[in-house]
């Protein structure tokens, strides 16, 4: 046996007894008498053996080399690989690779001790992502209603080296009963501790990633009707003139609705609007600086920034939309906050929780059959919600040709593929609209048979 770069390689003897053999003690070594195994614990002794003619044993040779991996600090055990070949030099250019691959990625992994549980690791990790201002205060909320959820499962609250794969795989099963967010945002809270656990060495096999990773399942809860962003033209057409003919008394968000369709902004941001600081009539502008977020507790209250820093904007106003927030202007009711949309039954804050301004438009959209269906528990509902609003003014820009880059400052999205959704969603007029401005086109250019060009 040799030693060189930490590997311990060598051609190694081995002895095994044959089946319905003479038993009696061989008469060239008396060591069978009372140790028959020794003879193989060095290969000068086999040789002797085997070359005396012994009939009791069969004998062999393997050329090893074992390459140390590290130490598991919970059982003590050392972690070894062991490479086989028919010779020495063989072996040990098989083990000098491996130990070349895993000084690459660090050295030996040595498996530290922990009684860490999933929650343990992922919260401070979330919360962490809360502190550095990653994520807002919506999310931090969503992520704590999801730990709550998480919590109930036993795996999650042992030490992370004890949950096993199958864990982990029934209760993502479990899962499969939820919506794709929900599957998703729990998916990857498990997924955060074990990367990270994997990388602290506090776990030998990272379930989650790698060729072998358990994958996020798919939801089995099927759509009862296609997802809306937009109201159609006629649709819209239909909403606006609902809310210009219904008497303020009798719809009293009329003007909020008709602004958010005019602008695209986010309910939130609606709602925070001072109309002392953040309207600008001369220069027709609106500075969107803040919007209605939700604390630890998950209580609403109007936060010191936008969603996003890209949220963060000034929307210059079309003709339209100056029409509707001078009328916004001129019912608002004065109050200590400067709220343009003020609530007068909100003491401590001045503004309108976005479930009661979305409750309202839902009401109106069943007075009006506008998107309604029957989910699967038979009850009637609607798709209509206040970001609809926001989809359906986006859409209608599209539609008007808007370039994506403008109308992703307007919106203020970060991502310009999120804008870029809504020239998917254009209505069936503006297709139609488009395809005759196609075949004017090939006319002009006389590009096909003037057969094939006719109505």
């Amino acid at each position: 046996m040799s030693k060189i770069n930490g590997i311990t390689y060598g051609t190694y003897p081995s002895i095994r007894p044959k089946k319905n053999v003479d038993k009696s003690v061989c008469e060239n070594c008396n060591i069978c008498k009372s140790k028959p195994y020794q003879l193989a614990d060095s290969l000068e002794r086999m040789h002797i053996c085997k070359n005396s003619g012994c009939n009791l044993f069969y004998f062999s040779q393997t050329s090893k080399a074992t390459v140390f991996l590290g130490r598991d600090t919970i059982t003590g055990k050392e972690l070894k690989k062991t490479f086989v070949a028919d010779t020495e030099e063989e072996a040990l250019n098989l083990a000098l690779e491996a130990k070349l691959n895993i000084d690459k990625n660090g050295g030996p992994r040595i498996i530290n001790k922990t009684n860490l549980s999933i929650i343990d690791i992922a919260k401070p990790l979330y919360m962490e992502d809360y502190k550095l201002h990653r994520i807002n205060s919506n999310t931090h909320n969503k992520n704590n209603t999801n730990f709550k959820m998480i919590e109930k499962e036993s795996f999650t609250t042992k030490p992370i080296n004890k949950v096993s794969r199958m864990e982990i795989i029934d209760y993502l099963n479990e899962l499969t009963e939820y919506s794709p967010t929900t599957i998703k945002e729990r998916y990857r809270i498990i997924k955060r501790a074990f990367d990270y656990a994997y990388s602290q060495n506090m776990i030998r096999d990272n379930y989650m990633s790698g060729y072998n990773a358990i994958e996020k399942p798919r939801t089995k809860v099927a759509k009862v009707v296609p997802n809306v962003i937009a109201l159609t033209l006629d649709k819209e057409r239909q909403l606006v003139d609902y809310l210009e003919t219904t008497p303020i008394y009798n719809c009293k968000h009329k003007f909020l609705f008709l602004l958010l369709l005019t602008t695209g902004m986010r309910i939130g941001e609606a709602l925070s609007l001072d109309y002392k600081k953040d309207i600008d009539l001369e220069n027709k502008t609106i500075t969107v600086s803040k919007t209605i977020t939700k604390d630890e507790n998950g209580k609403d209250y109007i936060g010191l920034d936008t969603k996003t820093p890209t949220g963060r904007r000034t929307i210059h106003l079309s003709d339209i939309a100056l029409k509707y927030l001078k009328e916004c202007l001129a019912h608002v009711k004065k109050n200590k906050f400067n709220l343009l949309f003020y609530n007068p039954e909100n003491t401590t804050g001045g503004f309108y929780a976005e479930g009661t301004i979305n409750s309202a438009i839902k009401r109106i959209a069943f007075k009006l059959d506008i998107y309604l269906y029957v989910d699967v528990d038979g009850k009637t509902k609607t798709q209509v919600h206040t970001h609809m609003l926001r989809g359906t003014f986006a859409t209608r820009c599209a539609e008007a040709k808007m370039p994506p880059i403008v109308l992703q400052k307007i919106l203020g999205h970060a991502d310009i593929q999120i804008t870029n959704k809504y020239y998917i969603d254009v209505d069936r007029h503006f297709i139609d609209s488009e395809n005759v401005n196609f075949v004017n086109y090939m006319k002009e250019h006389n590009l096909f048979n003037e057969y094939y060009l006719k109505a």
